[in-house]
């Protein structure tokens, strides 16, 4: 068996998504097989193993995805032209969140956007590119499908946990993923090994440190390692949503599940090494989804006392998820800053709270 425990511990969500990140690209390259689990310590810190690969191999499969993204003509650097005249911008059609399309002004944007997407998600389809295909999913898409008030509210159909600020018209493929890639093919395999460990932090994306967005959310603002933030970019990938038609999506582990902006993030902490197939049920399973109510809840003047069938199931959720190593979540609280037309969203520090409090 050979372990490598990720940089951070169970109060840091950027840990969290960098340990699925890091278990799918593992996974993707036929290591292992790979599990996660966490520590028993105070502080829960995240692990892998590996099976018979060594951390170096991780770090090898990692180099290896950046430099297949960071080639000419991958998806990431595909941008697509919307709006017309002075109002024309090149924007990725993977931004889940992009500026909203004018089907009446502009009618061959969405037919446009759509033909890029489908041809790209076939390609990678016939090329068996999973980790691609499972990362666009989980990002979500703009919602062409869901309005209010007659207003059109692409943002819908996005992931919650896809947190890049869309200040000065910004979009996450094009200004972050695809700096992330860039900054990354550059690197060696020794230093990203030191960065997802945890032996250095390198955030040479930040112009000053101290107030680097570098983690995308996952953070506050501060110095975050590339390599540790651009595999928690990956983790987005074990989050699939469910789009609906008349409500906006539900992202796994938000609350609450029917807003734009969440107050809350509430993730498994599992203590036993699991398999990603077995943590993907997990994190989409109607037990974990009610624990998340449940916690989410806490410190939220909304919170109402649960009634007696509700106590049962919860219960009944809290054993599901203990007889599956799951003994407790880490409640991220999440702050909305920024303003009203590029609100910015950051997990806090989170709490581990056991099953039963």
């Amino acid at each position: 068996m050979s372990t490598i425990r990720i940089a951070g511990d169970a109060g840091s969500a950027l840990s969290h998504f960098a340990m699925y990140g890091l278990a799918a690209i593992g996974d993707e390259a036929g290591l292992g097989p790979v599990t996660m689990w966490w520590t028993m310590d105070a502080q829960p810190k995240p692990m892998l193993d590996l099976g018979t690969a060594e951390p170096i191999d991780l770090a090898r499969a990692f180099y290896d995805v950046i430099q297949k993204l960071d080639e000419d003509g991958e998806w990431p650097s595909l941008t697509v032209e919307y709006g017309a005249g002075a109002k024309k911008s090149p924007m990725s059609p993977f931004s889940p969140r992009i500026k909203a399309i004018d089907a009446e002004k502009n009618p061959d944007d969405w037919p446009r956007h759509q033909k890029a997407r489908h041809a790209v998600l076939d390609r990678l389809t016939a090329d068996g590119r999973y980790l691609d295909l499972a990362l666009i999913k989980a990002l979500g898409e703009a919602a062409y499908w869901r309005t209010e008030n007659k207003d059109p509210r692409p943002d819908h159909g996005a992931s919650r946990w896809e947190m890049k600020t869309r200040n000065r018209g910004e979009e996450f493929v094009q200004h972050r993923f695809l700096l992330m890639v860039s900054e990354l093919a550059k690197w060696s395999v020794e230093e990203i090994l030191e960065g997802i460990s945890g032996a250095k932090v390198r955030d040479t994306l930040a112009n000053n440190p101290v107030d680097s967005r570098t983690s995308t959310g996952f953070t506050p603002p501060g110095a975050a390692d590339v390599a540790l933030s651009f595999a928690a970019l990956t983790g987005i990938s074990m989050f699939p949503m469910a789009h609906r038609v008349h409500h906006i999506n539900v992202t796994p582990g938000a609350y609450p599940t029917r807003v734009l902006h969440p107050t809350a993030m509430v993730l498994p902490v599992p203590t036993i090494p699991l398999r990603r197939e077995r943590l993907s049920g997990i994190l989409l399973s109607k037990q974990l989804a009610f624990v998340v109510e449940q916690v989410g809840t806490m410190f939220d003047v909304r919170e109402t006392d649960v009634d007696a069938a509700g106590e049962i199931k919860l219960e009944a959720a809290r054993k599901w998820l203990t007889d599956r190593g799951v003994p407790g979540v880490v409640r991220f609280p999440i702050f909305k800053g920024g303003s009203a037309s590029a609100p910015e969203r950051q997990a806090l520090a989170g709490t581990v709270v056991p099953h039963g409090r």
